[in-house]
């Protein structure tokens, strides 16, 4: 694992240093723009999350060679019901969604009366993904 880890911290230099997440638009070039729904920090993202912002980011980068400005805004959606169902459910004590949590998703037991609040699980999601 510290291998990996090496590694990671050598890109994250690099990029930083060449400051490749700063955004220097040339008024000269065409603009593009390019979205995709934001997730709902509900739960744990899952593959198919990783499908949806995959192919958007490929194909913005792809925007990006070909010479246009791309801006691809990342965000999460805390608005809107799913969140709001979830946190109905654990309050209404849904054991099949209290067994997701703990055993599959890993949310601590104690956490999930904190988790009936809507806010305090976006916010929780947020911070795991």
């Amino acid at each position: 694992m510290e291998f990996l880890r090496k590694i990671e911290e050598k890109w994250q230099k690099r990029w930083e240093e060449a400051k490749i997440f700063e955004a220097n638009p040339d008024p000269t070039k065409p603009k593009f723009y390019i979205t995709v729904a934001y997730p709902y920090p509900n739960s744990p993202q899952h593959i198919g999350h990783a499908r949806t912002y995959t192919l958007a980011d490929a194909y913005a980068r792809y925007m990006r060679m070909r010479g246009y400005n791309v801006l691809l805004p990342m965000a999460f959606h805390y608005t809107g019901t799913p969140v709001l169902a979830m946190a109905k459910r654990l309050a209404e004590n849904d054991q099949e969604l209290i067994n997701d949590f703990i055993n599959v998703y890993r949310v601590p037991r104690e956490k999930l009366k904190d988790l009936t609040d809507p806010l305090s699980m976006a916010r929780y999601f947020h911070e795991e993904i």
